[in-house]
């Protein structure tokens, strides 16, 4: 696969992750903060999601890699009543 291809699948399995977990429950978002990152293969990327309470928020952050190249990362942070917000 060529670079530009890897990144894009990087990216692209960022964002359906991100939405993923935009569409879940806060408290299930919550049960994450344990074990937390949470790290998976896909096809040779490792897509890791990390999940931190502060205060009443959680920030998520996920970020997809190949060996320790970082190729795509993304998070937003999640209100107790389960909105987000993505920081500029």
């Amino acid at each position: 696969m060529r670079n530009r291809d890897v990144r894009s699948a990087a990216i692209g399995l960022v964002e359906a992750e991100l939405e993923r977990l935009r569409g879940l429950d806060p408290d299930v978002v919550r049960g994450l903060v344990g074990g937390s990152p949470h790290e998976r293969d896909h096809e040779g990327l490792v897509v890791a999601t990390r999940v931190q309470a502060e205060d009443e928020r959680l920030l998520v952050l996920v970020d997809a890699r190949h060996g320790r190249r970082m190729l795509a990362t993304g998070g937003f942070a999640m209100a107790p009543d389960g909105t987000t917000h993505t920081p500029h």
